[in-house]
């Protein structure tokens, strides 16, 4: 069926059990084997997104957690140029889908595609909800998403990538890890929070800080673990919600649980607004988090609000 394009992504969600059969039973949903078009490196993204914008797909179905959903995107983004996206379905599948849950969607691949495919041979009518990306300017590369974080948060996903393990027992292990360190006033949870020199500038209005140790930038309400740290995120078509930190290790704990309950924090060092545009200015060069994924970028970063896509609520 030339109106849907499905691409799957081997790597997601390695640690689930009977991974390797998804693509076959997404295939066997789907009906049409050269409708699905399985990937396993971001090279081969490219070539798919070429073959699903000469064929005008009408929905671009991912399956794969938040990192597939990012570089799925960010390609294809850049493949269509000026042409407008089709709509997208999050089919889930990897360790970690906040992406998804953001907008309500769970479950597993291939009965979401099981969803999709009956009210798209009966013409039924998809709800669909229309969210931004961002668009990161890294000095070096563009790439687009949903979610990035410098500082504090990146040092956490990097321990992560280092151990090889996202899976949600080890982020709760990581978390408790640096409540004790925390309680013990120990050097790792100091060192986790350094601050470091940059200027951190908001739709044009320069933070008075000299040093942050945190910078956060979402479309996306939800990040996992039942935290809702951006309420806003979607509060306008045209902004994304920013966060910015200097907060020293002893606020962490209060201000994590307010951002488990959804709330905003209040913090003299927490600075909160939605906006299109943030700058990054720092005397070395930035390493960051975007969707689950490792960046290291140059002294500058610039987040912008990117392009629209509509993505269906299944």
């Amino acid at each position: 069926m030339p109106g849907i394009g499905i691409i799957f992504n081997r790597n997601a969600g390695k640690k689930r059990p009977f991974r390797g059969q998804i693509g076959e039973k997404l295939a066997f949903v789907l009906g049409d084997p050269s409708s699905l078009k399985e990937t396993s490196s971001i090279d081969q993204i490219d070539d798919v997104a070429k073959t699903f914008m000469e064929r005008e797909i009408d929905i671009l179905g991912i399956s794969g957690g938040d990192g597939s959903n990012h570089y799925t995107l960010s390609t294809f983004i850049k493949v269509y140029g000026d042409r407008p996206l089709p709509r997208v379905a999050f089919l889930c599948g990897g360790t970690h889908n906040a992406h998804a849950h953001s907008i309500g969607v769970t479950g597993n691949p291939e009965k979401l595609l099981e969803k999709i495919m009956r009210k798209y041979h009966t013409k039924e009518h998809f709800d669909v909800t229309r969210r931004k990306v961002l668009r990161v300017d890294n000095g070096k590369d563009i790439h687009y998403g949903f979610s990035m974080a410098t500082g504090f948060m990146y040092r956490f996903y990097r321990e992560l990538h280092i151990r090889q393990d996202d899976s949600q027992l080890k982020v709760a292990g990581l978390i408790a890890s640096w409540l004790g360190s925390w309680l013990m006033h120990g050097k790792k949870i100091r060192e986790v929070f350094r601050p470091e020199p940059g200027r951190i500038t908001v739709g044009g209005e320069t933070l008075p800080w000299e040093v942050n140790n945190g910078l956060s930038c979402s479309t996306m309400e939800k990040l996992g673990m039942g935290f809702t740290p951006y309420p806003r995120a979607n509060e306008t078509p045209q902004t994304f919600q920013t966060g910015a930190f200097k907060i020293k290790p002893r606020a962490f704990v209060s201000i994590m649980w307010t951002f488990k309950s959804g709330r905003i924090p209040v913090h003299p060092d927490h600075f909160n607004d939605i906006t299109d545009h943030v700058v990054l200015e720092a005397e070395r060069p930035v390493s960051y988090v975007f969707d689950g994924e490792i960046y290291h970028g140059g002294p500058r970063l610039e987040i912008r609000t990117g392009p629209p896509i509509d993505i269906i609520l299944i």
